[in-house]
């Protein structure tokens, strides 16, 4: 894939959502018409539609998690800012629904799924495991391997955003207020 021009990846960026929202049903020609951007421009830039949605949806990653980065770099414990990044990742996942259903089928596809995985380590997974580890440091956390946990946590927050949106009644607060204490306290009493 060819680094689309600002122009055409602000268009893309414009009919992301709609164009993620129909699935495997994407074609090139709907795409051209959703952004009145010629065929042969899409196909000069991409090689067919698993290489367009792979690229619209590390574009929803890198323009959604500004929000998280922001959390990161918060005020107050590691933990606080970990429950703040957990939040953070459910709001963005309630904006752009195709990060829910579409982003683990992008990271299994050979064309695309390198470089979403790599977009999600460096913009979710390090921050995370970075947040669980200085947590562990300060004994707020009992963290044993903070990449295991970052898995643990990422795949809890994607699969209740993924459920919740499937299911049409995905409260991205109301999810963070059950999710979030359950994962960060465990299952034990005390």
């Amino acid at each position: 894939m060819r680094s689309p021009p600002p122009e055409l990846a602000e268009r893309l960026w414009d009919v992301a959502d709609r164009a993620l929202a129909q699935g495997g049903e994407l074609r090139i020609d709907e795409l051209a018409e959703l952004t009145g951007v010629p065929r042969a421009t899409l196909y000069y830039y991409f090689s067919g539609k698993d290489d367009v949605v792979g690229f619209l949806l590390a574009q929803q990653l890198q323009r959604g998690t500004d929000r998280i980065a922001r959390a990161v770099r918060g005020r107050g414990s590691a933990a606080k800012r970990l429950e703040a990044v957990l939040r953070a990742m459910l709001q963005t996942m309630a904006e752009h629904p195709a990060l829910c259903t579409r982003l683990m089928g992008g990271m299994s596809s050979e064309l695309t799924g390198a470089q979403l995985m790599a977009e999600v380590d460096r913009v979710i997974m390090a921050p995370v495991r970075d947040l669980l580890s200085e947590a562990a440091e300060d004994g707020e956390l009992i963290v044993h391997d903070p990449s295991v946990a970052s898995l643990i946590l990422m795949g809890s927050v994607s699969t209740a955003a993924l459920v919740r949106t499937l299911s049409g009644d995905y409260d991205p607060e109301a999810t963070a207020d059950q999710l979030i204490p359950q994962l960060l306290d465990g299952f034990r009493p005390r």
